[in-house]
């Protein structure tokens, strides 16, 4: 584990991480301090929570989209498992009445 210092927002965090996710850290709070810049501009708000809720929430967003969960259990389906079962499903009834 190594110890490293990451700024977010103007803050300084240190962190204790393994060294093979050095690189990864640094370019995830850099990702982080772009958006944090761009929405500080595009809304002109200068509360930094407000800006980092609103960061969090895009990138979170963004993340579901594009990495659904897997089922597993008893879970209940997303959206996107409901659709690709209904596509499969409507292949399934063409291949048969062909």
């Amino acid at each position: 584990m190594e110890t490293i210092h990451i700024d977010i927002a103007g803050r300084n965090y240190p962190l204790s991480i393994p060294l093979s996710e050095k690189t990864l850290v640094h370019a995830a709070a850099a990702i982080v301090n772009e958006q944090v810049e761009k929405f500080r501009k595009q809304f002109e708000v200068e509360d930094n929570i407000d800006l980092l809720a609103m960061t969090a929430l895009q990138l979170a967003s963004k993340n579901k989209a594009e990495n659904p969960m897997p089922i597993q259990g008893n879970e209940e389906l997303n959206d996107h498992q409901i659709q690709r079962i209904q596509h499969l499903q409507e292949r399934l009834t063409r291949v048969l009445e062909a």
